[in-house]
């Protein structure tokens, strides 16, 4: 049996003062472990890619009576027209998307109803990676008053 707090072989106690090299690997160690959490718990990913959708703000200064953002995934492009007022309204849409300048989708005094900031105007369209996809919109009340234009593109 083997006395406790004795070091087999040696006949002397092991205490950390006999060890001066064990304290500067502690501490090595409790800073290794201290960078890795830290990269763990970052929002990048490995190789630098983000794959969240990027909130975009397209008009710049004064807001207007709508807001657009657009959410550039690898797979797909969402644009998200948001009235900044506080009602429900209905909304004549007129718009055109192209992929590398090919129009794949388009629609003319398209009605959409109960648009508000909870539920606001969205169009999205599928991509390959990389691929430039650009939108130019017209928003109208039902009366036929522009209330909002815009041309933007995302690749």
């Amino acid at each position: 049996m083997i006395p406790s707090g004795r070091f087999m072989g040696s006949g002397r106690k092991q205490t950390c003062m006999n060890c001066p090299g064990r304290i500067p690997i502690l501490c090595l160690l409790a800073l290794l472990c201290a960078v890795a959490t830290g990269g763990c718990l970052s929002g990048e990913r490995a190789g630098g890619e983000d794959i969240r959708p990027v909130r975009v703000e397209i008009d710049k200064g004064d807001i207007g009576p709508f807001y657009e953002t657009a959410a550039a995934m690898d797979d797909r492009v969402v644009f998200t027209f948001v009235p900044t007022g506080a009602n429900v309204s209905a909304y004549l849409v007129t718009y055109e998307v192209k992929r590398e300048g090919s129009t794949v989708a388009a629609a003319d005094g398209k009605r959409y109803e109960g648009i508000s900031a909870s539920h606001p105007i969205v169009i999205a369209t599928g991509r390959s990676p990389g691929e430039v996809v650009s939108i130019a919109i017209s928003i109208k009340t039902p009366d036929g008053e522009v209330v909002y234009e815009s041309a933007s593109s995302v690749g």
